[in-house]
């Protein structure tokens, strides 16, 4: 029997109040739980904090290191005791790659020897990664979407795969209980620009009621939302927890994701979604979706019969007239929606997958291992 593997997911931040509550933290917490269902892996999460500290989590261990650079920004964050820390591992992936704490983790990962995987969360775009080939130094990448893979504009020629997801299907799921409100149209997701909330209030059929679930990260474009919301029915709910979140999964008509390349303020956005989380939350509560076709969104909904993609804020208000009127969507979506999620974008799907592509890169590095002294 073989020992299990010492895997460190390595990222400048951490899914807790006391770190960062954002997708890319809520990513990694869902990979570790993923592979655990693997088997055959002893997983840590290795962070940036203000302080050392260890706690234990789901499958797995915390490890804060100091952050050296604090002034800097996690995203820019370095800590001296990873140096050391990095040999304690058979692999390491490192998220956030393309950003400077990527860049230094990738260096100690392969003057250490030690294989290292890369992926992108949007964190950022660094020069040394992209444009003067340190993403190169990696051994492994895995994408969270087609779209982000190809943002990578073929820097990266060796080992990769695209894992959509994981997403807990466990916890989210339909509730035959709770009756579905045919006028409820639910949106989710940070009040930011680039997320199109104002296309959404702006489609909104008047016979249609919406509901806005996220925290606000940027007060004027939230002021903005609720200048445009007066005399329509749309509610806002900026402190919802998990059960509040599952529970208007489970009563919604259908989830709206209108994220854009280009804001309401014109400006242009380069990764408007690189995978569309909570969409995949909602399909696996059984909620149709409608997204639009920024970023990776279009790859979540490969059945117009559940899910249904659009481009204008004229076709999100068709999209939307169809479901006031009854036409769409088709009978069955809810269990279709549900089947599709599990099948390909599960803890159990994604964890199958991700500990083949561990597997493939610690037996083969693309870079080999340091010579025995």
């Amino acid at each position: 029997m073989t020992d299990p593997l010492r895997i460190a997911h390595l990222t400048p931040t951490y899914f807790s109040d006391a770190s960062v509550i954002g997708g890319g933290e809520r990513y990694v917490d869902n990979l570790v739980r993923a592979l655990a269902t693997a088997g055959g892996f002893v997983q840590e999460v290795v962070s940036l904090g203000s302080a050392a500290a260890t706690r234990g989590m789901d499958q797995a261990t915390l490890r804060v290191l100091a952050n050296d650079a604090p002034e800097a920004g996690a995203m820019a964050g370095v800590a001296a005791s990873l140096r050391d820390a990095v040999h304690d591992y058979d692999l390491v992936h490192v998220h956030q790659s393309l950003t400077t704490f990527g860049a230094y983790c990738t260096a100690l990962a392969r003057s250490a020897g030690v294989p290292a995987i890369g992926t992108d969360l949007g964190g950022g775009a660094d020069e040394l990664m992209l444009r003067r080939g340190g993403i190169e130094l990696l051994d492994g990448v895995i994408s969270i979407s087609a779209f982000a893979h190809r943002l990578l504009g073929g820097a990266f020629t060796g080992p990769s795969d695209v894992l959509i997801g994981p997403v807990d299907t466990d916890a989210f799921t339909p509730d035959p209980t709770v009756e579905r409100d045919p006028r409820l149209v639910l949106c989710v997701g940070r009040i930011l620009p680039h997320k199109g909330v104002d296309r959404i209030i702006a489609a909104l059929p008047p016979s249609l009621r919406l509901v806005v679930i996220g925290r606000v990260y940027d007060a004027d474009y939230h002021a903005l939302l609720r200048d445009r919301a007066q005399g329509r029915d749309v509610h806002f709910v900026h402190d919802a927890d998990d059960a509040a979140l599952l529970d208007h999964y489970r009563r919604a008509s259908v989830l709206v994701q209108a994220s854009t390349a280009r804001d309401v303020y014109g400006r242009m956005i380069e990764k408007p979604e690189l995978m569309g989380l909570t969409t995949l939350e909602a399909m696996a509560c059984g909620l149709p979706a409608i997204v639009s076709d920024a970023g990776s969104l279009p790859e979540l909904v490969p059945d117009p019969r559940f899910g249904r993609v659009f481009s204008t804020t004229d076709d999100l208000a068709a999209l939307l007239g169809d479901l006031a009127a009854g036409r769409w969507p088709a009978p069955g979506a809810a269990g279709l929606a549900r089947h599709h999620v599990v099948a390909h974008h599960g803890m159990a799907a994604i964890g199958r997958r991700l500990a083949a592509f561990y597997r493939a890169v610690h037996a083969a590095p693309r870079w080999g291992r340091p010579c025995a002294s």
